[in-house]
């Protein structure tokens, strides 16, 4: 097995796990939380510019504050970074345990919160998760949306298309594979409604578990096969 340029954290796998992760919370948020997301940010946005345009600023409230506790939650990855190094678990590692912990809390609890709170906690703890894995084999992307992913399928193609660089043809096929990510994640989330219901999202703390331990496995080994 060859040695690879990209740190483990940045394998393939990882990142489909992540886009299936997001997929999977915001499918539930969306159906059972009043059409908000906890990741996907840009929705939220837009949401709270319609409501406030309409005059409703109390219904804005309720998708401003998801906003405001994101940009929260990155910076709170970012002390994270500085706080704990990099030991026994990676930075990485540190950031998936306190995600987990944290959507494992809001799940068991979450009968205590009201829908806005709910959001806003996950909003949060999805934040750290974008913080913390800005990277797939060496490539900017975003595990909480597909936007960008989906352009780096486009443009990748076309640079394929006529400079006919085979590297630009793996590149498609890696953001086409995330994006899928996302859809899978969220066909499992709501297929998985009808049998736990409101603890639904205990599947999410499974798949930053799976992401942690494969971390774990790999992290001596400094190398990455995918």
């Amino acid at each position: 097995m060859s040695k690879s340029a990209h740190p483990i954290h940045e394998r393939l796998p990882i990142a489909l796990l992540l886009a299936a992760n997001s997929g999977f919370v915001d499918a539930y948020t969306f159906q059972y939380h009043g059409e908000r997301f906890a990741s996907l940010q840009t929705g939220n946005i837009i949401q709270a510019g319609i409501l406030l345009a309409k005059g409703e600023i109390v219904a804005a409230q309720s998708f401003i504050l998801p906003i405001l506790f994101f940009i929260l939650g990155a910076a709170f990855n970012g002390i994270l970074k500085r706080e704990f190094k990099s030991g026994k678990l990676s930075q990485q590692q540190h950031s998936l345990l306190v995600e987990t912990l944290g959507i494992s809390f809001v799940v068991v609890l979450g009968a205590l919160m009201s829908s806005t709170l709910y959001i806003t906690m996950l909003s949060f703890f999805l934040a750290i998760q974008l913080d913390a894995f800005p990277k797939v084999k060496g490539l900017p992307f975003t595990s909480v949306m597909s936007t960008g992913n989906l352009r780096n399928v486009g443009a990748n193609m076309m640079t394929f298309f006529y400079t006919k660089d085979t590297q630009a043809r793996k590149n498609a096929g890696l953001f086409t594979l995330i994006v899928l990510a996302f859809l899978v994640g969220a066909f499992v989330s709501t297929s998985l409604v009808n049998l736990f219901d409101r603890y639904t999202l205990i599947g999410s703390s499974v798949i930053l578990l799976s992401i942690f331990t494969l971390l774990f496995d790999f992290s001596k080994k400094g190398v990455d096969k995918y």
